[in-house]
């Protein structure tokens, strides 16, 4: 394949074909994973809203919303109860109010998220690799991958080919190809620098020669970035989160909703500072399996940044949508970030990848 330098740009459909579930199939695995009777009542009630903006009226049967357009919805929904209390004649603690219904719609929220970790990680144990390692087959030394995912099955594909691959963080040393997690990932571990996970890969610490011995309350500074070096170091992770006998650490995702709070993930500035370089740099970019949707408004204006100032370096980037399912909407959405693009109407785990070389 020579010398170029590809950056593959994957989302969920890339992982649809293995066996992981999309952003519109998620959430009744999330609802019954928790079996909270008032969180789905909240929960249906809200869907029968959206499929009557989505035009559907309220027929829920035939209509899949996306677990973003939920948690973005949801957010509104916690907002109308806050403004509803300063209607009623009684405090916001007194009782069943509009303010303690929106704070149990917030903490529904939370399960939903936490509940994510664990559909993740149960339904990657169970994932057919085949049309994941096809890809990789075609993977180069001199390419980069930017990933929207939380699972590992892009890294999982490429180890199982013995290729070299690593996250693009300093404390890894940097070698292979680079798999840039935009979002984080199901085995990534943030955990307060007092832990000294000695089993786990360090990922992430950032140096700080200013840092005072006492908590500062910023998470770049109090905590460290970890992964799982196994696979049943990351299962035993998840199964036991809840009981780590006082200490504090959490799952290294950015969540659910169209803002993410990326900087709660020591390290993801680096790995949006090396991804996007890569960008910069790439003779082609070939998108897999990720739309563009307007809930990915963060994304859009990053790469959008990049695709500009090649645009005014003389340098336009040339971008493969590999897509079978694209429509005018989301082409349309390519379009204005990218520019110069090419959509290619095939499935992944079909597509000569050898033809883009």
């Amino acid at each position: 394949m020579g010398d170029l330098k590809r950056v593959f740009i994957l989302g969920a459909g890339f992982s649809k074909p293995a066996g992981m579930p999309l952003a519109t199939e998620l959430l009744p695995q999330l609802v019954t994973k928790l079996q909270h009777d008032e969180m789905r009542k909240w929960v249906d009630g809200l869907c029968r809203r959206l499929a009557w903006l989505s035009g559907n009226n309220q027929q829920t049967d035939s209509f899949t919303p996306n677990i973003e357009q939920v948690f973005q919805y949801a957010h509104f929904d916690v907002e109308v109860r806050r403004l509803q209390q300063q209607v009623v004649p009684f405090g916001r603690q007194d009782g069943l109010t509009p303010w303690n219904q929106g704070e149990s719609i917030e903490c529904w929220l939370s399960y939903l998220e936490d509940a994510l970790c664990d559909v993740v990680s149960e339904r990657e144990d169970n994932c057919d690799l085949t049309p994941i390692t096809r890809w990789a087959e075609g993977v180069s030394e001199h390419d980069a991958v930017l990933t929207f995912n939380y699972d590992t099955l892009a890294e999982r594909g490429l180890a199982k080919l013995g290729k070299t691959w690593s996250h693009g963080m300093e404390c890894e040393g940097n070698n292979g190809i680079p798999v840039y997690k935009l979002h984080g990932s199901i085995d990534w571990i943030v955990a307060h620098r007092s832990e000294n996970s000695s089993k786990l890969e360090l990922l992430f610490d950032k140096a700080n020669t200013n840092r005072s011995d006492g908590k500062t309350g910023h998470v770049e500074d109090d905590c460290r970035l970890w992964r799982c070096r196994t696979r049943e170091q990351r299962r035993n992770w998840i199964d036991g989160r809840d009981l780590q006998g006082g200490t504090w650490k959490t799952v290294g995702i950015a969540g659910l909703g169209a803002y993410k709070e990326l900087h709660r993930i020591p390290g993801l500035g680096r790995v949006w500072t090396r991804g996007m370089r890569a960008l910069y740099h790439a003779d082609r970019a070939v998108v897999v399996g990720f739309a563009m949707s307007d809930f990915d408004a963060m994304a859009q204006m990053q790469l959008a940044e990049v695709a500009q100032a090649r645009q005014r370096d003389g340098r336009p980037l040339p971008v493969f949508v590999v897509d079978p399912c694209a429509n005018e909407a989301s082409n349309d959405r390519f379009r204005r970030v990218f520019r110069s693009v090419e959509f290619i109407s095939r499935k992944h785990e079909e597509f000569d990848w050898s033809s883009l070389s």
